[in-house]
């Protein structure tokens, strides 16, 4: 080739080559024949409108559409995009036909319109799949910056914000791939899909992370005789409530549970999902067996037994709040309505359990919660040598919330206890305590102002420290004011110590209780104020032979009452009269 014919070759190809560069603006009747029908067959969306289309040959041939407004033709999907671009195949394109294997949605703003009484995200999702089954194949689909709304009539159920997937490309037998990322709620979340579209047995799987959840699921489904999904599931969540409030539920028990995880064999149908070989997480505490979530009228119900080594039951009991999130101050009302929201039958089974500072073993325990009724006790349970169980019952009435409350301890070794209890620390010997409590009202104070009902303990060969009754008797016979000074300290033995009381509006009375030991017996009396947890009580202590009287006084908090000889009290004997008391000093 000649030098002149190769300038006017490179001439030529540099003159093409800024030709196929250029986006050429054309007229949008030419460009909906081909390349807006293309666009449809691979998109399922028909464009209704655009401000202007652009083609460029090269280095690929490419389409963009300025300010695009689609629908899907039964006009469940539709929305605009500020730009639509599609890349066009070469051979099907040199042959005549359009063709594209990417088409890029940029800052798209779709609609997905969902039925009214749609509340959650499997309600949301069945749209956007169906939309997705009908295309049967299509192209690679890139959304880039957008935003999806879930419209029921009349209001916006959900906003999907920052958009960015990728709908992978796809002939008709296979499966949907869809990944990327989202903000829903105000949680940035990465989420990737595969879903058998075609098939009726494929693989499926699904995996979610964001700041709140990592959930992993891998499996098959199949569409006869029903839908069924089967495989492995796992989950981890740092707050339990907090995850269930992303998706808008708020059930009142959950708040009990804090960081969470789970994996599990997975049973997935229309309103149902078995769960078998879960391996459950509650904070550090392992919990095995099998769980199942069904949807019924609209009410969820979970029901399932597991079984774990150990079990944390204080920590849980402490997270629980039972009065009302928005009462007003010192009305403490009931939410009972939010408590038994959800229909719960669990069964816990765990060979050591904590509970507030108590430590029990071989617990089996049981929730079950219906509409109007929650109900939950520990069915059975060794403590310190003996055994402890209790059952706690709670029914909605016209007149309020109906409670009953029966607990009993047996043969504890209270030495043990002590141990683990601080309050129990003065005290050793082997008891037992019943209690029986029936309450009615609206709200928490109503209810501890209506308690009826009536408790008894019993103790035996034990010792009480902090004081020593039998050697105080002795020393204030001989000389009163002395002995007096400092009184608290020693041991007391004790043979037998009982009380009886009954429970009436709140109030317990003790008519019948007494500790009896080597040389003296000591007799106490009062009331005890169950909403104010207060003690106003009185104390007889008195030799087993002899005339010598010393009144105490038992008053205060429940949880630390205090326990006091009486300014006033006459050291003398009893019967005696006139003469000035003796002095404490």
């Amino acid at each position: 080739m000649t030098r002149r014919a190769s300038i006017l070759v490179y001439s030529l190809l540099l003159l093409l080559g800024l030709l196929g560069l250029q986006s050429w603006s054309i007229a949008v009747a030419r460009v909906e024949k081909h390349v807006i029908a293309a666009i449809e067959a691979r998109t399922g969306l028909v464009v209704t409108g655009l401000d202007r289309a652009e083609i460029a040959l090269l280095p690929l041939p490419r389409i963009s559409l300025s300010n695009v407004g689609f629908t899907q033709r039964n006009g469940q999907v539709s929305g605009r995009a500020l730009r639509i671009r599609a890349r066009a195949r070469l051979l099907p394109l040199l042959a005549g036909r359009v063709d594209f294997d990417r088409i890029d949605l940029v800052a798209p703003q779709i609609d997905v319109a969902v039925a009214a009484e749609s509340d959650g995200v499997s309600d949301w999702l069945v749209a956007p799949l169906d939309y997705l089954q009908a295309l049967r194949a299509q192209s690679r689909i890139v959304l880039t910056a957008g935003s999806i709304f879930m419209r029921a009539p009349g209001t916006i159920a959900t906003i999907l914000r920052d958009v960015n997937l990728v709908i992978d490309e796809r002939e008709p037998e296979e499966p949907l791939a869809v990944s990327g990322s989202l903000n829903w709620r105000g949680v940035p979340a990465e989420v990737n899909l595969l879903w058998p579209v075609a098939a009726s047995r494929g693989r499926t799987s699904l995996s979610v992370k964001s700041s709140l959840l990592k959930l992993h699921f891998d499996g098959t489904r199949s569409a006869s005789p029903e839908p069924t999904t089967n495989g492995q599931l796992s989950l981890t969540t740092r707050a339990l409530p907090e995850l269930l409030g992303w998706f808008g539920e708020r059930p009142r028990l959950a708040s009990a549970i804090g960081a969470f995880s789970l994996t599990a064999d997975a049973r997935i149908r229309p309103h149902d999902m078995a769960l078998s070989n879960v391996a459950a997480r509650l904070d550090d505490n392992r919990l095995d067996g099998a769980l199942n979530i069904t949807m019924t009228a609209g009410r969820p119900s979970l029901s399932g037994t597991l079984a774990g080594a150990e079990l944390d039951l204080g920590r849980l009991l402490s997270r629980l709040d039972i009065t009302a999130p928005d009462a007003a101050p010192g009305a403490a009302a009931l939410p009972f309505e939010a408590w038994t929201a959800q229909d719960i039958d669990l069964r816990v089974s765990v060979e050591a359990a904590r509970l507030n500072g108590a430590r029990l073993g071989d617990v089996a325990t049981y929730l079950l919660v219906k509409n109007g009724r929650f109900e939950t006790g520990i069915l059975r349970a060794n403590a310190y040598g003996g055994s402890a169980k209790g059952r706690l019952l709670a029914m909605a009435t016209p007149n309020g919330i109906d409670v009953k409350l029966a607990a009993g301890l047996d043969k504890i070794n209270l030495g043990q206890a002590g141990a683990d209890l601080p309050q129990l620390t003065r005290l050793s010997g082997t008891g037992g305590l019943q209690i029986n409590l029936d309450g009615l009202g609206r709200s928490l104070p109503e209810v501890l102002k209506s308690l009826s009902g009536k408790a008894t303990v019993a103790l035996r060969q034990g010792e009480l420290s902090g004081f020593s009754f039998g050697e105080l008797l002795r020393r204030a016979e001989r000389n009163p004011g002395l002995a007096l000074r400092d009184w608290r300290q020693g041991k007391t033995a004790f043979e037998a110590a009982s009380a009886s009381s009954v429970i009436a509006n709140g109030i317990l009375t003790i008519n019948d209780a007494q500790m009896a030991g080597p040389g003296y017996r000591l007799t106490l009396a009062g009331t005890a104020t169950l909403p104010t947890r207060t003690l106003n009580m009185a104390a007889l202590l008195q030799p087993t032979t002899g005339t010598l009287r010393l009144p105490f006084s038992l008053t205060g908090p429940i949880e630390a009452p205090t326990l006091e000889l009486e300014p006033e009290s006459m050291l003398r004997p009893a019967g005696a009269i006139g003469g000035a008391p003796l002095p404490l000093r």
